[in-house]
């Protein structure tokens, strides 16, 4: 179940990753072609690891949420 707080950071992280978003645009518009595919070929190989980590703490937030649910039944 969400919560404002939730929906609160969640706002929150999106508008901070839009403004990330545009300072990488303009940085891309100002470089090289040879720079632009370097910095792009970064993004994609890291992009695994950064989908791997936040995956990692969906689960661990997932876990402490259910985790008092499971110990109550036992």
């Amino acid at each position: 179940m969400a919560t404002n707080y939730d929906f609160s950071r969640s706002s929150f992280l999106m508008e901070q990753y839009q403004k990330e978003m545009e300072l990488i645009a303009l940085a891309l518009q100002e470089e090289s072609q040879d720079e632009r595919e370097e910095r792009l070929g970064l993004v994609t190989r890291s992009w695994s690891l950064t989908t791997a980590c936040f995956q990692s703490q969906l689960e661990t937030s997932e876990s402490t949420v259910y985790a008092p649910a499971v110990l109550a039944h036992q």
